[in-house]
């Protein structure tokens, strides 16, 4: 009974992820056809920046509810933390995104970005926020175990972002401000949508704030040196002032990034899993459950990488096909990305958060050096090589203090 209950929500993740990933390819030829390689350059630069400030603007807070989801009694005191949770991030939102966006505009002047940065990065900033509600919602589900919930809210998301998309990018030929609107629009809808759904009462709880903060300020630096693994590469090649191949490279992200599609339906699935296993301590499952998500991870990697001319010439209307040469290497990112977000995930159910943040601290440093050895020697083709490459550091060095910690060579406690 178990097993088929098992079987039954992977199936609702998996078909959740799979249908998002096929109306984003059946749709892809169209956006494609109606987008610009500088109109892929200045989206692929202004997205870049998510993995640098998603972890700003969602204070980490899922985390903190995902360790805290199983200790908690009774859904009244887990429906009492998703309130405050919620109310709590919202307010850090609003002065955050006025203080990142008059930074922003410092850094672009500085820089010289030709790139406008209004309504660019306002509308690729603002989205992060009303989108980390959608997203919550989906952590709640997911922690709740109910898949068939998640199944529809996903599937109703993915429906309006398509529709949305092809109203701006193809009918009205609107090109990057088209397709980063299509997303703020979005996020704006299904964050109206499910607020009313996780905030109950309007209070701000003080010692929650403080205790979620104390938990997560290290996952806030953590994922925001994530920037230096996915997102710096692009800061360096907008610099080679080559909008034609940075064109090409953001088309390689995009596509290559539909891999992660998958991953993240296996990660979906069984994260609840991880918690509850480390919670028990059982480790036999633990290393059954990574090393099944790992194997499965291979299996579309494969197939993407043999038929990536053919594939990318389909999804891009033979417009962008020149991509399969960055996708092909992207697409190895997968694996080592893949595996370092197995490694993250275990050292976080443990409550070593200031380990996380220490492999961030270390990766980052290196990944920095890696990337501006790579693109100044390969420029897009080593920039490439650097995604793939800054996994694989950052999963040895997560591996290393993990062991460490374990075997109580270092000291550092876990928070509670």
């Amino acid at each position: 009974m178990r097993n088929k209950r098992i079987f039954i929500n992977t199936s609702f993740y998996f078909f959740a992820s799979l249908i998002r990933a096929l109306l984003s390819l059946a749709v892809n030829p169209l956006i494609a056809m109606n987008m610009t390689h500088y109109d892929y350059a200045l989206t692929g630069f202004y997205t870049s920046f998510n993995s640098l400030l998603l972890p700003v603007f969602s204070l980490m807070y899922g985390q903190y509810y995902s360790r805290h989801y199983f200790r908690l009694k009774t859904d009244e005191e887990r429906t009492e933390l998703e309130n405050d949770l919620v109310i709590s991030r919202l307010i850090f939102n609003v002065f955050e995104l006025i203080f990142i966006l008059l930074a922003f505009t410092v850094y672009a002047r500085l820089q010289n970005i030709e790139f406008p940065t209004i309504p660019y990065a306002l509308i690729t900033f603002s989205t992060i926020i009303f989108n980390s509600v959608y997203t919550f919602h989906l952590l709640t589900l997911k922690m709740r175990k109910k898949a068939k919930s998640y199944f529809k809210i996903s599937l109703y998301h993915a429906l309006t972002l398509t529709g949305l998309s092809l109203l701006f990018v193809v009918v009205f030929k609107l090109g990057a401000l088209g397709k980063l609107s299509a997303l703020l629009l979005t996020a704006v809808l299904f964050s109206v949508f499910l607020l009313p759904k996780l905030v109950k009462k309007i209070r701000i709880n003080k010692e929650l704030t403080i205790d979620a903060l104390k938990f997560c300020w290290p996952l806030i630096i953590a994922g925001a040196l994530g920037y230096f693994f996915t997102g710096f590469d692009r800061a360096l090649l907008v610099n080679l002032d080559n909008n034609f191949e940075l064109g090409l490279y953001n088309v390689a992200i995009t596509i290559s990034g539909f891999l992660m599609i998958f991953q993240t339906s296996l990660n979906d699935t069984f994260q609840p899993d991880i918690f509850e296993a480390v919670a028990k301590n059982n480790k036999k499952k633990l290393f059954k459950i990574l090393g099944g998500i790992n194997l499965l991870n291979l299996v579309p990697i494969i197939f993407f990488i043999a038929l990536a001319p053919f594939i990318i010439k389909v999804l891009t209307a033979d417009r962008f096909t020149e991509a399969y040469k960055y996708a092909r290497i992207l697409a190895l990112r997968n694996i080592s990305a893949g595996m370092f977000y197995s490694m993250a995930g275990v050292i976080i159910a443990y409550g070593y958060t200031r380990i996380s943040l220490i492999n961030k601290v270390v990766g980052s440093v290196l990944s920095i050096f890696l990337f501006k050895f790579l693109i100044s020697e390969f420029e897009f083709y080593g920039a490439a090589w650097g995604q793939v490459l800054s996994f694989v550091i950052m999963t040895i060095v997560a591996v290393i203090v993990l062991l460490l910690k374990r075997s109580r060579l270092i000291k550092f406690k876990s928070v509670k």
